[in-house]
Formats: C-alpha cells, structure tokens, sequence
C-alpha cells in the first residue's frame, strides 16, 4: 500500500504538469490525456505504439518516485510508529498529499520550481516535527497507545476491591 496513488498525484497537481515531469528530458513527451488513458488502462488508436512505450515509462516513474518518496515518509514515521500504518490511520492523515508532494519533487529532478521546492521543505520539516514528537500524526492513533517507543498501558484485573481494603484497615 503506497502513501498516495497515481490517481491522486494527477488531481492533485495536474496531468499537464506530470506528464510533463514524469518522462525524462532525453525520452519523447507525451500529452496528458494519453498519460490518463494510459493510467486508467484504456488503449486506443489515436496514439502510436512509441507513445504508449513513452506513456508505460512514465507511469513507471510516477510509481518509482511515489514509493521513494513513501520510503523516505517511512524513515521519519518508524521513530515513532509501528510501520506499516494502516490504510485508516494514513487516510485519516495528512501523507497522501505529503507523498504526492515529495514525488512530484523528485520527479521534477533538478528543475524543481521554488514552489514546489517550498512546499517539499514544509513536508519535511513536519516530518521532522513528527519524529521528534512535537506534533502528532492523527489523533486517534495517539489514544489508541500504538506509538512504537512510548509507554504501553494494559488495563488489569483489580485485585483488592473498596470492601477488602476496609477489611484489611480495621
């Protein structure tokens, strides 16, 4: 289970923009509507064999820098955590977005935009705040005591009641 899907990464930041970042300067482009078909699995016609290659090569990038990125999330996340996470914890959080930002800067390779560069610093400095335990990562996985390096509490059986106690005062 990745952190964030293919899917996601295209809404989120567009099929123009990772078309055109997911297939590298030396291969040939392809249009974003061929990298979504080519997502969904749809063939057609309308495109040559060399394309859909190209459009296969970048869907594979876009699933290699994806799990990179869900890989370097992971080195934080394991300070605290058990890993892996479950899908409701990572739904219920903030690392879907985080992952898709940390992919599309890796796929930017060296050109990435001071933006995007921004925003790759915001996540990894949450991270960073993450691991050190200055902010949570979802609520509830905090109450439920499955943090990896803290104290575990067992609720037990109690062996004196009210009644034994008095008993054993008089």
């Amino acid at each position: 289970m990745s952190y964030a899907t293919a899917d996601q990464l295209l809404s989120w930041f567009g099929a123009a923009e990772v078309s055109e970042v997911a297939v590298p300067d030396d291969q040939m482009p392809i249009v974003a509507a061929l990298l979504r078909r080519a997502l969904s699995g749809e063939v057609s016609d309308a495109y040559s064999e060399a394309e859909w290659e190209a459009a296969n090569r970048a869907i594979q990038r876009i699933h290699d820098a994806l799990e990179e990125a869900q890989r370097l999330m992971d080195s934080y996340l394991a300070t605290r955590y058990p890993l892996p996470l479950s899908e409701t914890v990572v739904q219920a959080s903030p690392l879907p977005r985080m992952c898709a930002t940390v992919a599309l800067a890796l796929l930017h390779d060296k050109r990435l935009p001071k933006t995007l560069a921004q925003r790759q610093q915001q996540v990894l400095d949450w991270l960073h705040a993450l691991s050190v335990g200055k902010v949570e990562l979802v609520p509830l996985l905090a109450q439920s005591g499955r943090v990896a390096n803290g104290p575990e509490f067992i609720a037990g059986m109690r062996l004196f009641d009210n009644d034994m106690i008095q008993a054993f005062m008089r």
